[in-house]
């Protein structure tokens, strides 16, 4: 709770900073739209909050159980690099909500991880008495803590805005191992590629993701960057059953600044 706390404060204390939030429409090819998405970034004096919320819609919802996803990366920054001190991941669906909170020690490098969990439970009962079937609902809690399984400088968030900071370095079509909190693989690895020389640019790269459920055996996202830092399009291509999974960026109202 502190950890919330923290944050809450935070976030007070940086409303009336520099603050720039963008939308985005997420499109399977062969459904079409399933869902919304909103990243929104808030820094000040050497500090950050970066917020991204994700929310399915339509037959995605009933599919997944009306399931949003909402990541808050909170840290400060080393010249132009976000280095995060907490990370806090919700999951939420009608039936559960559950909270990961990541708590950096760059100096030691270690990660403390803290797992909560609400999840609604209903059962049925017969009443004796008026012989009628009678419907309980009750929320059962849960709490872990421990170290993580590793560290890295990095959390999913701020490592996606800080793209640019690594790959300045690398050449087209280069590929990078980045390691990041948060990610599911092992060690938090993620191997990233920039395109090829013709189309290299450092607007533009790939991540590459499970490719067990794409048609042609190779899963990558494809990910291009507008001027602020922001995505303009990611696009996930031969999903297996549901074609392609395009992200765009809504340009109706321009962001916020």
């Amino acid at each position: 709770m502190k950890i919330f706390l923290f944050i809450m404060i935070l976030m007070t204390n940086l409303i009336y900073a520099s603050t720039t939030t963008v939308q985005y429409d997420v499109d399977l090819s062969a459904v079409g739209t399933i869902g919304k998405a909103s990243m929104s970034k808030v820094q000040q004096n050497g500090n950050y909050v970066i917020t991204l919320h994700a929310q399915a819609i339509g037959i995605a919802a009933k599919m997944t159980k009306e399931r949003s996803d909402t990541y808050i990366s909170q840290g400060t920054f080393d010249g132009d690099e976000f280095v995060p001190d907490v990370l806090v991941v919700k999951r939420e669906t009608n039936d559960k909500v559950k909270y990961t909170v990541y708590t950096f020690d760059h100096i030691n490098k270690v990660v403390q991880k803290e797992n909560t969990q609400i999840k609604r439970v209903s059962s049925n009962s017969l009443d004796i008495k008026s012989l009628r079937i009678v419907a309980t609902e009750k929320e059962e809690f849960s709490f872990s803590s421990k170290t993580n399984e590793y560290y890295a400088r990095n959390d999913i968030v701020s490592l996606f805005f800080n793209s640019r900071h690594y790959m300045a370095s690398m050449s087209a079509g280069e590929r990078k191992t980045l390691r990041a909190v948060g990610i599911k693989s092992d060690e938090g690895e993620v191997m990233v590629t920039l395109p090829a020389k013709e189309v290299s640019n450092n607007d533009l790269f790939g991540v590459a993701i499970d490719k067990d459920n794409f048609e042609n055996g190779k899963g990558e996202l494809l990910v291009s960057l507008d001027a602020d830092g922001f995505p303009s399009i990611a696009t996930i291509n031969d999903i297996a059953l549901y074609g392609d999974v395009v992200g765009k960026r809504i340009y109706t109202e321009l962001a916020s600044n």
